[in-house]
């Protein structure tokens, strides 16, 4: 785990750090790489994903690949590093998000209509996914169990779900498309983001720019876009 020093430096900028914090609260830290007060924390999760904290510059990047030319899963908070790593590294793949944090002081109540994801549902959740190459089940089962799920129902079975991701972010956000238009989706957003805030704990979401639904859904309910978070598969060429 995380040393106290490690934790309080990471707190100097909480907001562009939240993922680090909190993936280092729920899953085994693996590695830690520090240099003149940058981190790279290696986590397991559904593959090892290194997170570089926000002051990492392109020196520390450089000599963390030189300790590690084999491919790596990476997550940067800093978009000029990031073009900065597409460009000097081979990126097999990319996802890029806003990170939304939640900007209100009161959170309503869950609407009675709400249930708790099960076990049982986890497959429906994966096989209508559209970010099936992003997850397995055993992620998924992981994060039921750490983070919890939120759903609505119709005749027993989820339309409509959200969970939250290995960082604790609020996410996982789907309704079928029978069932949209009936504000499913703002009351999955309310609930989690209560049971998230009622762990003490920042309430956040990332999102891809292009989506502009779930943009405009969450800005209408108090989130503000405050950075970005990049994902890659990066190897050494």
């Amino acid at each position: 785990m995380l040393t106290e020093e490690q934790r309080q430096l990471l707190l100097q900028e909480p907001e562009q750090n939240v993922s680090l914090l909190y993936m280092a609260e729920e899953y085994p830290l693996l590695e830690v790489m520090e240099q003149a007060g940058m981190l790279m924390c290696r986590f397991q999760s559904d593959e090892e994903w290194c997170h570089f904290s926000h002051n990492a510059d392109a020196g520390f990047i450089a000599d963390f690949f030189s300790k590690h030319p084999k491919r790596q899963f990476i997550a940067v908070s800093d978009s000029h590093l990031f073009d900065w790593i597409s460009k000097t590294y081979g990126v097999a793949w990319f996802i890029s998000c806003y990170r939304l944090f939640l900007n209100v002081p009161v959170l309503p109540e869950p609407a009675a209509v709400i249930d708790q994801l099960r076990p049982g549902d986890l497959r429906y959740v994966y096989d209508n996914s559209k970010y099936q190459q992003f997850l397995n089940m055993d992620y998924l089962a992981k994060r039921l169990e750490l983070g919890g799920g939120c759903c609505i129902r119709d005749q027993q079975s989820p339309v409509a779900w959200i969970m939250t991701h290995d960082d604790g972010s609020v996410g996982m956000l789907h309704v079928l498309d029978a069932y949209r238009g009936r504000g499913f989706a703002r009351k999955l957003v309310s609930a989690m983001s209560r049971k998230v805030h009622l762990k003490g704990r920042l309430v956040f979401a990332h999102i891809e720019p292009s989506n502009i639904a779930s943009l405009k859904l969450f800005g209408s309910m108090g989130f503000i876009v405050r950075n970005r978070l990049a994902w890659a598969r990066v190897s050494k060429p």
